[in-house]
């Protein structure tokens, strides 16, 4: 009789037990922190293939219209990849070459809207945009707007590149009710190896305090090579790399950013402060 009891007392115990870890598992999987980086600029060189390739869970930009648009996002989507479509759009500097595809702040919202579609459309697999450059059309409040009400239409996410300080976009997103987010360092401005190393531990440091971070890079030869080193490291963090989507889904859940009513549009004010 005292065995069964003894008996019955284990099991009960192993099952509290059981759920303990259960449970300390899912908060703990609940709170692990994660980075999206996002590589930039793919399109252009036969070289870029060699960043799809990395191992991990990056995203990719992909240009639309570039020689190698189609090619390449294909190969991304075929390595269970997630593809972005990177949209030019008007910079301050007026000696930037924006491309085929861009946005410019003179165009009508029938314009624009017509570009954007063309601009989506060329990129397969796209989830979502970001822009390429943009530090002057990205402050503007009604072409913004614009492009934020058909991205809710396709159901497509935002990265704002964060080109200018003044960029409108991620906040207008928001209130398209689109999964919405910005980039927090880029981790090659400089092509350095010691460079880089400086941005990726700052890029670890706010994915700790966070929960979360968003790096951008380039198909850089020296940051192809970092970057193919970094799944082990991150493993030691306890930082996971994951598509960019899961990161958005992750912040625009705990900020609490997606709303149910359309912005009004405000008039267009041009704001030259750049980072």
């Amino acid at each position: 009789m005292i065995r069964a009891v003894q008996g019955k007392i284990i099991g009960v115990w192993l099952v509290i037990v059981t759920l303990a870890v259960i449970t300390a598992t899912n908060v703990y999987a609940a709170h692990h922190a994660k980075i999206a980086i996002v590589i930039d600029d793919i399109g252009y060189r036969q070289t870029d293939i060699s960043a799809i390739n990395l191992p991990g869970a990056f995203s990719y930009a992909i240009v639309p219209f570039a020689p190698l648009t189609h090619q390449l996002a294909n190969a991304a989507n075929n390595n269970n990849k997630e593809v972005l479509a990177h949209i030019p759009m008007e910079a301050l500097q007026s000696n930037h070459l924006l491309g085929a595809g861009a946005i410019t702040v003179d165009m009508n919202k029938r314009q624009l809207t017509r570009q954007l579609r063309l601009a989506i459309n060329d990129v397969p697999h796209a989830k979502g945009i970001n822009n390429h450059m943009g530090s002057k059309l990205t402050t503007l409040t009604e072409p913004v707007n614009w492009i934020m009400e058909q991205l809710s239409h396709s159901q497509l996410y935002f990265l704002d590149s964060k080109t200018t300080a003044n960029s409108v976009g991620e906040s207008v997103a928001a209130q398209y009710g689109i999964q919405t987010g910005h980039r927090h360092i880029f981790l090659d401005n400089i092509r350095d190896k010691a460079a880089i190393e400086r941005q990726f531990a700052r890029l670890i440091r706010i994915a700790k305090k966070h929960q979360s971070a968003i790096a951008i890079a380039h198909p850089h030869p020296k940051t192809i090579a970092f970057l193919r080193t970094i799944g082990p490291r991150l493993h030691q963090l306890n930082i996971k790399l994951v598509p960019l989507s899961k990161v958005l889904a992750q912040t625009n859940k705990l900020a609490g950013t997606i709303l149910t009513t359309k912005p009004t549009i405000a008039k267009p004010q041009l704001i030259s402060q750049l980072n």
